[in-house]
């Protein structure tokens, strides 16, 4: 029988409650035999950003203020939102602190609307002298991005989740999305979205992150788990995730106790931009120890770092995750 669970791993678990974005641990289906994932992480499994404590706001009336550095240029609310021509995205998020451990990545069906287009409907041109935007929530967190990720990406702000009405705690009464930025630019509970004529230094850059915080090429195994006891001579279907951000996956393979790399099946590619890609592969187990590895190429060529670990956690997981099972 498959089956979704959300598992609370008490060492992960004291760990992302310190790293940004991160305050869960989301296992999509722990199952060893058999296991799925499903194309799209339901919300009630969806990972969470927290910050802080979640802020006191009601959706329903809570105003966003579009500014030029402190200058008022306008503002929106719920019910203006919801007078636009709204479109869905799919659209992958992950947690610039998301590794092995804690596996902070989802995929959803949101709707909403190009940045770019909520502008045009308030009447407000960007100002010639911006050169980014200062993102501020109603939580207090706060992040920059270029201006140019308004045309490149471009930025949207979404107000439904996978068929319903944004969650509160995934941002409502909207929230922003960020293409090829880690979840640390996509702000939740928006107060304030200013211009700004020099760059704005997130909350996150002193500490040590990436300023820049762009996707790295990564790879997850979801199940089995590390560690897990696997009966000799079952099939055992192993799963996991591939992302890269704007540079889509291309290529998905897997080595068993350090052997040579081989492609694997790959279960679902969107025809959508900024989407993960879900692979499996097959295994028998015979008695003993085994390890598996799996690492992902994208089109521009680039390829998850061969260490399981990453090669550099403050700009985010960029490593070929490796499990060790026996049998």
């Amino acid at each position: 029988m498959q089956r979704r669970q959300v598992l609370s791993l008490a060492g992960a678990a004291a760990l992302a409650r310190w790293l940004p974005g991160c305050d869960q641990l989301v296992v999509l289906d722990p199952e060893a035999h058999g296991a799925t994932i499903d194309p799209f992480t339901p919300n009630d499994v969806f990972y969470i950003y927290k910050y802080s404590q979640e802020p006191d706001l009601d959706p329903a009336t809570h105003e966003t203020l579009i500014k030029h550095e402190d200058t008022v240029l306008g503002s929106f609310d719920l019910a203006m939102l919801e007078g636009l021509a709204s479109r869905e995205k799919e659209h992958t998020l992950e947690c610039i602190g998301a590794r092995p451990t804690i596996q902070n990545i989802g995929n959803a069906l949101w709707e909403g609307v190009p940045l770019t287009e909520l502008l045009d409907a308030l009447g407000i041109e960007i100002p010639t002298s911006a050169v980014g935007l200062r993102l501020v929530g109603k939580d207090g967190y706060h992040a920059g991005i270029p201006v140019e990720d308004l045309f490149d990406g471009p930025v949207w702000i979404v107000w439904r989740m996978n068929g319903e009405a944004l969650p509160f705690e995934h941002g409502a009464p909207a929230r922003l999305l960020v293409p090829g930025r880690y979840g640390v630019k996509n702000l939740k509970w928006l107060e304030e979205i200013a211009f700004v004529d020099t760059p704005h230094v997130s909350y996150w850059t002193p500490k040590g992150w990436s300023e820049e915080a762009t996707y790295q090429p990564n790879t997850l195994i979801v199940s089995p788990m590390d560690g897990m006891k696997l009966e000799a001579n079952l099939p055992t279907r192993f799963v996991g995730t591939a992302f890269a951000g704007r540079d889509p996956v291309v290529k998905v393979e897997a080595r068993l106790d350090g052997g040579a790399w081989e492609e694997v099946d790959v279960e679902y590619v969107s025809s959508s931009p900024d989407t993960w890609v879900l692979w499996s592969y097959a295994f028998t187990p015979t008695e003993g120890d085994h390890t598996l590895q799996v690492r992902c190429t994208t089109a521009s060529g680039a390829r998850s770092a061969e260490d399981p670990a990453g090669t550099d956690q403050f700009h985010g997981y960029d490593g070929s995750m490796q499990i060790s099972v026996s049998a």
